[in-house]
């Protein structure tokens, strides 16, 4: 019994002693952080070009493919291909060419993630409503994005998440 009692004390000493070890910063005011919140201003304007201007030449975006998810795709766990700065434009412009009232309304503050050897990363969190121009549909749905950005303080990868069934309704 007492061998048993020593184990459990050693065992639980040995999680106090652990130490602490940092591995970055979290900021909640950042220059990049401005960029994602100009990023949502712009794209309720409808301004695709202006949202361009943000974004690395060489940028890879991954995420939903315009509100057509490949079920096939996230079946085997596979993430869709990523797309680049002309083909995410496009989505943009269509989105703009197809819904009214277009609105980002943050539901928490974004965050900017400095971790050790990493790119600096914003993570934001959004609530996407829109109107469908054809079915004058509202949908609403809540939006995750990953903007990792570049040396130059452009948006060098971009991860987006979201679910698309409240678009998708709102287009039937």
């Amino acid at each position: 019994m007492k061998k048993i009692a020593i184990i459990l004390l050693l065992l639980s000493n040995a999680a106090f002693a652990q130490r602490m070890v940092k591995n970055g910063t979290i900021y909640k005011e950042h220059p990049c952080i401005n960029i994602v919140n100009m990023l949502a201003g712009l794209y309720e304007k409808g301004d695709a070009n202006g949202m361009a201007k943000y974004y690395a030449d060489t940028v890879r975006i991954y995420g939903m493919t315009r509100y057509s998810p490949d079920t096939g795709l996230m079946e085997k766990n596979l993430l869709p291909k990523s797309k680049a700065l002309m083909e995410a434009k496009a989505g943009w412009q269509q989105v703009i060419d197809n819904w009214d009232n277009i609105k980002m309304t943050p539901l928490s503050p974004p965050d900017g993630l400095k971790y050790d050897n990493a790119p600096f990363t914003v993570q934001s969190w959004w609530l996407l409503t829109m109107t469908n121009k054809k079915t004058k549909k509202t949908a609403s749905t809540e939006m995750v994005l990953f903007d990792q950005f570049n040396k130059d303080s452009k948006i060098a990868v971009q991860l987006e998440y979201y679910d698309p069934t409240p678009l998708i309704m709102a287009m039937k």
